[in-house]
């Protein structure tokens, strides 16, 4: 098993509102790779970065990493990114997007060389979207009790567009649970689509202090139900 995961730094930020995990990722039965999470909001700004690497336990999984990197403006429940970064190797090969935003549109860092498919997303659909750790961020963040689970939201990591959308809240006792659907709306192939389009998912709060903290994470996936554990 790899080491225990160090939580990424945020330069420059003395945060009034942090949120720090650690995470187990179980997926096919087995447990399947290791997840941290460190993001701070200060004021009008936000920082936030991610790292998974899997455990190794499963062989078709064995190698696969990823780090991402976001910052940008915050009002109130309102993000805007500024940049995105996330390097991912697959085990097969590595690669790295970095996303920079103007008037709330997502531009590559990497220039364009062929031609775009017929699917590809437009400016248009993906304006105001958020980069998909922001959008990490903004479920996983420790957040009142008040408005949780309000929350839809188009998320474009480059290439695709996707809506997260929470659809009602249950409680029991102190823990709440959010219910959504993560759906695919553009950027996919009309095979892609029809083979699965909405992915349902839940959300589970426990308090802490004034605060309500995300403890698991359970959705749908091409492969089967996955879990995410707070440690």
């Amino acid at each position: 098993m790899i080491g225990a995961l160090l939580l990424l730094c945020l330069p420059g930020l003395v945060a009034a509102q942090q949120t720090k995990g650690q995470y187990d990722v179980r997926a096919l039965g087995a447990k399947v790779g290791d997840m941290a999470l460190s993001g701070a909001v200060n004021g009008s700004r936000y920082a936030v970065a991610s790292r998974f690497e899997t455990t190794g336990l499963v062989n078709a999984l064995s190698g696969v990493a990823f780090q991402l990197e976001s910052k940008g403006r915050v009002q109130g429940n309102t993000f805007e990114p500024r940049s995105y970064i996330e390097e991912m190797n697959t085990g097969r090969r590595q690669s790295k997007e970095r996303l920079t935003y103007s008037g709330g549109v997502a531009r590559s860092g990497d220039r364009d060389t062929g031609p775009k498919s017929d699917h590809a997303v437009t400016d248009a659909e993906q304006k105001g979207a958020l980069d998909p750790l922001t959008a990490l961020f903004v479920v996983m963040r420790d957040q009142p009790a008040e408005g949780l689970c309000d929350l839809t939201q188009r998320v474009f990591d480059g290439k695709r567009l996707t809506e997260l959308e929470m659809l009602r809240r249950t409680e029991a006792g102190p823990l709440i649970t959010c219910h959504g659907i993560f759906r695919r709306v553009a950027g996919y192939s009309a095979d892609d689509l029809k083979r699965k389009r909405d992915f349902e998912f839940t959300a589970t709060y426990a308090p802490a202090g004034d605060l309500m903290r995300l403890v698991e994470v359970r959705a749908d996936t091409l492969f089967g139900p996955a879990t995410v554990i707070r440690r």
